[in-house]
C-alpha cells in the first residue's frame, strides 16, 4: 500500500514536471510536446516506471542527471523486489516540485519565466526541430506550415531566390507550391527564363508526367526562344517511345498537346511526328493518347499528317469500332485532302458490313456517307444488297439502313424498300423494336411520298 502511495505521488507530480520544463520542455505550452513527451517517457523508464520504447537495456550505472542506474527485470522477475521504488531515494537526488522557487534576480533580467524556469544553467543543445520551431516563432510573419513553404520561398526577393535554387530546379519544380513560384518567375523576363530552363531542361520528360512539374513545361513551352523549344524537342524525340509513353500519361497528354501548339518549323514538326508513329495506333485508342493525334490533326497540315491517314487507313476496322478510335477516324476524314481522303474512305467502305454493326464504328460509316461521295456509297450498297432484313434487325446497324434510305440514290433506295416488302412475314418487321423504325424511314423517303 505504501508504494501504491508513493507510485500515485509521483504520477500526481508528472504534469508539474512537463509545466515547470525540468524535464528539458522549457515552458512553451504546444510547442514542443512531442519531444517533452519523450523525455518524460525515457526519465520515467529510468526510475523504473515504465518501459522505454527505444533505449535497450544499459547496465547499472550513474547517468548524467545524477540518479542510480536501473537493472531492467528480465521476464518473470518481479520489478518491486529487485529495485523497489521510495519517494525518499528519489528527493535525495532531485529537489521537490513544492519547494518554493528563489527569486533570482540576474535570471529575471536575462528572461526566465519565473513560475516555472529551470535552475540558470546552460539549455540543452536544441535539436533541429526545436530550432525549426523557434525561428517560426521568431518570425510570426514568415510563419506557415510545411504545405506553405513554396509561398515562404517565393516571398525571397526574385533573383536572390532562383539563383539560390541552382542545382534544386527540378525537385523545386515537381512541388505544387515550387512549380507556381517558377511558373510566376517566368514572366518577370527572358533570364528568369533562362535559369528556370538551364535548370529543368535535362528533366523534361519526368516533370512532363509529374503532377505539378507539367504546368511548369507548358508554360515554358509558350515563352521558350526558338532555340530552347528545338532543345526540348531533340530531348523528348531522341527515344521515340518516351515521347509516346508522356502522351499515354493523364498528365503528360496536355504537356505533350502543349508542345504541339508551340512547334513552328518542318524540322520540329517531323520530328515530333516521327517519335509518335511508333505508338500511333496505341495512341488512337487511348483516352489520353488520343488527345495528341487529334491536336496533330488541327495544328499540322496533311501533308505533315501523312502517317496518321496511312496508319488510320491500314486499321480502320480496328480503329473504327473502339470509342476513342471511331472519333479520331471522323477527325482524320475531316482534315484530309485528296488522295489521302480518297485512300482513307476507300479503306473504310471496304469494310462497311462489319462497321455497320458496330456500336461505334456505325457512326464511321454513316459519317462517310454523308459525304456523299459516289464511289464510297455504291461500295456499301453493293456490300449491303440482300442483307438489309438482317441490319435493320440490329439495333445499330437498323441506324445505317435508315442512312441509306436518305442518301442513296434513288435507285439504290427502291432495292431496299423492295427487299423488305419481299420479307413473308412483313408484320414482323413493324412489330420488331428496330426495324420499325426502318420501315418508318422508308415511307418517309419513298418515291410515292415524294409524289
Amino acid at each position: 500500500m505504501k508504494l501504491d502511495r508513493e507510485m500515485e505521488m509521483l504520477l500526481n507530480e508528472i504534469p508539474l514536471l512537463h509545466h515547470g520544463g525540468l524535464l528539458g520542455g522549457g515552458g512553451d505550452a504546444g510547442a514542443d510536446d512531442d519531444a517533452d513527451l519523450s523525455l518524460l517517457i525515457h526519465e520515467l523508464a529510468a526510475m523504473g516506471v515504465v518501459d522505454g520504447d527505444d533505449e535497450p537495456p544499459a547496465p547499472p550505472a550513474a547517468d548524467g542527471l545524477g540518479f542510480p542506474g536501473f537493472i531492467y527485470p528480465t521476464k518473470g522477475d518481479s520489478l518491486v523486489a529487485s529495485n523497489p521504488f521510495s519517494i525518499a531515494n528519489y528527493c535525495a537526488h532531485m529537489p521537490s516540485l513544492f519547494d518554493p522557487v528563489p527569486f533570482d534576480a540576474t535570471g529575471a533580467a536575462d528572461g526566465w519565466d519565473i513560475r516555472c524556469s529551470p535552475p540558470p544553467s546552460a539549455p540543452p543543445a536544441a535539436t533541429p526541430r526545436a530550432r525549426c520551431k523557434s525561428a517560426r516563432r521568431k518570425n510570426s510573419a514568415m510563419a506557415a506550415s510545411p504545405k506553405k513553404c513554396g509561398a515562404a520561398a517565393a516571398a525571397k526577393p526574385h533573383g536572390e531566390s532562383l539563383d539560390d535554387l541552382r542545382g534544386f530546379m527540378y525537385h523545386v519544380a515537381r512541388d505544387q507550391h515550387g512549380c507556381r513560384f517558377l511558373q510566376q518567375r517566368l514572366d518577370d523576363g527572358k533570364r528568369e527564363v533562362d535559369l528556370i530552363f538551364a535548370g529543368v531542361s535535362r528533366h523534361a520528360a519526368q516533370l512532363m508526367v509529374d503532377p505539378f512539374g507539367n504546368y511548369l513545361m507548358q508554360k515554358l513551352l509558350a515563352v521558350c526562344d526558338a532555340g530552347q523549344r528545338m532543345a526540348l524537342v531533340l530531348t523528348l524525340t531522341a527515344d521515340p517511345f518516351v515521347l509516346v509513353r508522356i502522351s499515354l500519361n493523364v498528365h503528360g497528354t496536355r504537356a505533350v498537346q502543349k508542345l504541339i501548339e508551340s512547334l513552328r518549323t518542318r524540322e520540329e514538326i517531323r520530328l515530333v511526328v516521327d517519335a509518335l508513329r511508333p505508338g500511333f495506333l496505341e495512341l488512337i485508342k487511348d483516352p489520353n493518347g488520343n488527345h495528341v493525334v487529334q491536336k496533330c490533326l488541327q495544328s499540322f497540315e496533311a501533308d505533315d499528317n501523312k502517317a496518321i491517314f496511312d496508319a488510320a487507313s491500314i486499321h480502320c476496322l480496328d480503329i473504327g469500332m473502339q470509342c476513342h478510335g471511331c472519333c479520331v477516324l471522323q477527325r482524320c476524314i475531316a482534315r484530309s485532302r485528296g488522295e489521302h481522303r480518297e485512300k482513307l474512305v476507300a479503306a473504310i467502305a471496304c469494310n462497311g458490313f462489319e462497321l455497320a454493326q458496330d456500336a461505334y464504328g456505325n457512326y464511321v460509316v454513316q459519317y462517310v456517307m454523308d459525304l456523299k461521295i459516289p464511289n464510297a456509297n455504291s461500295s456499301l450498297a453493293q456490300q449491303f444488297e440482300g442483307k438489309y432484313i438482317h441490319l435493320s434487325m440490329q439495333k445499330f446497324s437498323s441506324n445505317v439502313v435508315e442512312k441509306c434510305l436518305k442518301v442513296f440514290k434513288e435507285a439504290d433506295k427502291a432495292k431496299i424498300i423492295l427487299e423488305l416488302l419481299a420479307m413473308p412475314h412483313l408484320e414482323q418487321l413493324l412489330q420488331h423494336p428496330y426495324a420499325n423504325y426502318v420501315i418508318y424511314s422508308a415511307l418517309q423517303n419513298s418515291k410515292f411520298q415524294k409524289a
